[in-house]
């Protein structure tokens, strides 16, 4: 049971984290568009809202999964390409986080960048 109430938890704080980044994302993209030629210069890639749900979606999928740990690995995801970066224990459970960010719906392609412990 305790196992399911911090699943739950897991994927409502993930559903909350996607709605609140996505809104954020969503105003800046929103304001740097009127901002004047003259004002906005080059500052790289930006993530989009759809970039941001995709992070979002993808660390609460590890967070449900009891062979991840989430909190050892960061994920960025640009245009649908989902980073993984950080260590995991083994090549087991690297394997596990990489099959996890795929699964998930908007995912163009994964890097691996994940280190093994030990």
């Amino acid at each position: 049971m305790t196992f399911q109430r911090n699943a739950t938890r897991a994927l409502l704080a993930g559903a909350a984290l996607a709605l609140g980044v996505s809104g954020c994302a969503s105003w800046r993209a929103n304001h740097e568009n009127t901002a004047s030629a003259s004002t906005s210069a080059h500052r790289g890639p930006v993530q989009t809202a759809s970039d941001a749900a995709i992070t979002a979606k993808v660390k609460t999928a590890m967070a449900a999964d009891k062979n991840v740990s989430a909190a050892d690995i960061d994920v960025d995801t640009l245009r649908g390409v989902v980073s993984l970066n950080g260590t995991v224990k083994d090549a087991t459970a690297r394997q596990r986080a990489i099959d996890i960010a795929r699964n998930v719906s908007g995912v163009l392609d994964v890097k691996d960048h994940l280190r093994t412990a030990g």
